[in-house]
């Protein structure tokens, strides 16, 4: 009699991101737009591609070495992969990941990224309306600063968001500050 193996779902997993952090390091000039140039200079202080180039390696890198830290236990007796629902949460998934991805550049960043977050955390059990809420406001707006201010990339932004976010700086930048409460 064949028993048959099933690959588990920590294989399927982990090769597949090994995959997409391959692919994504192979196909990095069609994801990543070229910076802004004015007067023939860069914008930007490091190339916009630098940091998507360091995750997706570090994740390539990182799901290569998970895989073989699990190369005794891929392969189960039965497979309970796509059992009890998984598919339909998984292909729902996809369908968010898609949504997030068409709609980057016609939303914005932190619109997009707000409402695929409340769905992925929707879809992954969460129910606190709280937590999604927090989590989804304040989980894209600490993305963005770190990445326009910290690492010099350009994400796609609605003007009106752009000009809220100036306008903060600068008045952040500005603000007078108290030097132990004395009047002048």
């Amino acid at each position: 009699m064949k028993i048959i193996k099933y690959i588990s779902a920590e294989g399927w997993l982990t090769g597949a991101l090994a995959l997409l952090g391959v692919l994504g390091l192979v196909f990095m000039a069609q994801l990543v737009a070229a910076p802004k140039v004015l007067f023939g200079r860069s914008l930007t202080a490091i190339p916009p591609s630098l940091f998507p180039a360091m995750v997706l390696g570090a994740m390539a890198v990182l799901a290569c070495m998970l895989l073989f830290a699990l190369r005794g236990s891929l392969l189960v007796r039965e497979s309970k992969t796509f059992e009890d629902g998984a598919l339909r949460r998984v292909v729902m998934l996809f369908a968010v990941m898609l949504f997030y991805a068409l709609t980057m550049s016609v939303l914005g960043f932190f619109i997009s990224s707000a409402i695929s977050m409340a769905a992925v955390a929707w879809l992954a059990g969460n129910r606190s309306i709280l937590q999604i809420c927090i989590v989804s406001i304040v989980s894209p707006v600490a993305l963005y600063l770190i990445s326009t201010r910290g690492l010099a990339v350009s994400l796609p932004e609605l003007s009106s968001i752009e000009f809220f976010y100036a306008r903060a700086f600068e008045a952040a930048s500005t603000a007078p500050v108290d030097a132990g409460g004395a009047e002048p």
